[in-house]
């Protein structure tokens, strides 16, 4: 199972949302190392973190339109086990929680 980090949505000088976010667009790769980086020391986060390069022009963005607000697990064949699709602009976090413990439970 892994991650993909892409494009903020909420970036500070495009679209900033209340005082949580701190982090302008990322303008090369090395940037969005960095804020990946910072997410994984905060949330001590453990699960392999990929980044969708700029420098390729945000590929899994482009193919997947993964934003403003959708989540895709993965599982061990590469394959989407679970997409999310918001219902009047949210979803069930625990749809979510529960694809990625069975993607886990798989795993093991």
């Amino acid at each position: 199972m892994v991650t993909v980090y892409i494009e903020e949505a909420h970036a500070v000088d495009e679209w900033p949302i209340g005082s949580r976010i701190c982090y302008t667009q990322p303008k090369r790769d090395n940037d969005r190392i960095r804020i990946a980086n910072d997410f994984i020391k905060a949330a001590d986060y453990r699960i392999p973190l990929l980044i969708d390069p700029l420098s390729k022009n945000n590929p899994f963005s482009q193919v997947y339109s993964p934003w403003p607000i959708r989540f895709y697990v993965i599982d061990r064949m590469k394959k989407f086990s679970y997409i999310a699709q918001p219902i009047q602009g949210s979803f069930s976090l625990q749809s979510i929680k529960n694809a990625l413990d069975e993607a886990i439970r798989e795993c093991k």
